[in-house]
């Protein structure tokens, strides 16, 4: 049995002011915590900015480089050339940044350069043009991402998700329903 409650009813806890500036010194907006007795899920910690990107607190590719299970990527991941690997260290972690935004069903593919050419400069990328897949949709994502100096990890990420792809515009796009 399910019991619907409004936000008012909703119990949190006091936020600390301390507990809302970010490790850069912003000041992110107050998310109450839902109360576990409740069996709510965890909020991710994120920060929405002015142009409407939310800024990641937590980053993921480097883990996912380094997991035994993808051993091969990471072997072969140096033999691409730096902006490649740039391009590909950032798009692992849009994936798994949309994974873990809860979103629904988790995204299956992602095309940075969709709707726009992805740009590079120096360790930064931009992809403003951007579709993911989630549930065989099509959804606009826009992204930037700076990666470290060794480019095997990501130092910032922010994103913005867009609307939901026509069907329409698929094959103009190189966008399939699946990877067969």
């Amino acid at each position: 049995m399910v019991e619907l409650i409004s936000e008012a009813e909703m119990p949190s806890r006091p936020v600390d002011r301390a507990e809302m500036v970010s490790a850069s010194g912003v000041e992110r907006e107050a998310v109450a915590e839902p109360v576990e007795e409740l069996g709510l899920p965890q909020p991710l910690p994120v920060q929405q900015q002015a142009d409407g990107m939310v800024a990641a607190t937590d980053f993921y590719a480097a883990s996912i480089l380094n997991d035994p299970a993808n051993s091969e990527v990471r072997e072969n991941f140096p033999l691409l050339a730096d902006q490649e690997q740039i391009i590909q260290i950032c798009n692992i972690e849009a994936l798994e940044q949309l994974r873990e935004a809860g979103l629904g069903e988790p995204p299956d593919a992602l095309v940075g350069y969709a709707f726009g050419a992805i740009e590079v400069s120096g360790l930064d990328l931009v992809a403003d043009g951007g579709a993911f897949r989630s549930a065989g949709q099509w959804h606009h994502i826009r992204y930037r991402c700076a990666v470290a100096p060794d480019i095997r990890s990501v130092a910032a990420f922010e994103y913005a998700l867009g609307e939901l792809v026509p069907e329409s515009e698929w094959e103009a796009h190189f966008l399939n329903a699946t990877d067969e």
